[in-house]
Parts: structure tokens; sequence; C-alpha cells
């Protein structure tokens, strides 16, 4: 003998599949208990790099709210970039114009130099030279720009030099773009 359903229980049936309520998935012991959820995964950096090519150098512009903040001109320069304002560039040979929000410019030139992106910072190393459109001039093993006070940051063999041939010597100093407040701490190294 043949058994078929009932008719109401097949209209109860089509009643549950079409409300549209199903039921939930129960989770399962092995399931709850799984060790990680997957994690999202991080594009790979960006990596750049660009060469002069005889008198056409390389140049890179940082700017803050439509200001210049300093224009590097060089003969290579590798950057990294992990997302925006994540970057870094170093650069062989820069020439860095830094601009005050007056107008005024401080020009350095290093063998090597880093900008990092996030905060502006501009960071030259190998031995510096500095000078303000008014004839002052620093010397320097590193030298850091911090945009966020406008300051310059100097260390190892600081002299700087007033346009009258006035020297302060020390291992460290911090200034502001024109020379015009300057603080030189450390007794300067002797020559060996």
């Amino acid at each position: 003998m043949r058994h078929t359903p009932s008719l109401a229980f097949a209209a109860a049936l089509l009643c549950a599949a079409c409300s549209g309520h199903a039921a939930a998935p129960q989770a399962t012991p092995a399931a709850s208990n799984a060790p990680f959820a997957p994690r999202a995964v991080s594009p790979p950096p960006i990596r750049m790099r660009s060469q002069r090519i005889g008198s056409q150098y390389i140049h890179f512009t940082a700017q803050k709210k439509n200001r210049k903040v300093y224009v590097v001109r060089a003969d290579d320069q590798r950057g990294e970039y992990l997302g925006q304002g994540t970057g870094r560039i170093d650069f062989t040979n820069p020439h860095v114009v830094f601009y005050q929000t007056d107008g005024r410019t401080v020009v350095a030139d290093a063998p090597l130099g880093t900008v990092i992106e996030r905060d502006k910072t501009m960071l030259m190393s190998g031995g510096v030279h500095a000078r303000t459109q008014d004839g002052k001039t620093l010397s320097c093993d590193r030298l850091n720009y911090d945009d966020a006070t406008q300051m310059l940051h100097g260390e190892g063999n600081v002299v700087i030099t007033a346009p009258g041939g006035e020297e302060l010597q020390g291992e460290r100093v911090d200034a502001d773009l024109q020379f015009s407040t300057v603080h030189v701490t450390g007794e300067p190294r002797s020559a060996s």
C-alpha cells in the first residue's frame, strides 16, 4: 500500500516555503571553535624609482593647504607608498628650497635626503650645507626639517656663520628658517 502525504501537511510545507522564513543554520561545535576569522589582505606597497637624465633633474614639491612647504631637486629618488599619506621617498643629492609662510626661503644641499609624507618631515644627511637669503650659513652632519614648527634641527659638527664672519659652533642646533632664533648646544668636536 502506498502512503501519500495528507493535503493539510502539503499545504503547511507550501506555506512555510512561501513565507520566506527558513530555519536558521545551527552552529556546529567544530565551526564555533574555529581559531581565526579570515583577515583582510593588505595590498603590497607601491615602489617607484626615478633618475636624472642629463640636465633633467627629479623634482618633488611638498604642499600644505595650498602653501609650498619645500621643493626638492635631486639626481635620484626611490619611493614606497602603503596608502594615502604613508609615503617615504629617499633622494640622492637633494637640493631643497624651504619656504616660510612669508615667502622667504632657505636652501639646503646634502648627499642624502628622506621625505616622510605624513608630516612633511625632511631629513638630510651625509654633510648638510644650508644658507638663508640674507647670507647666514649652516653646516652640520644631519638636518631635520619639522613642518609643524617650521624649525630646523641639526646634529653633528654644527657651524653657523653670519654674513659679517661671526661663527657659532656646537654639536646640536635648533633654529627657525631664517636663523633669527638659534639655539646651539654641546661642545664642537675637536679635529683629531
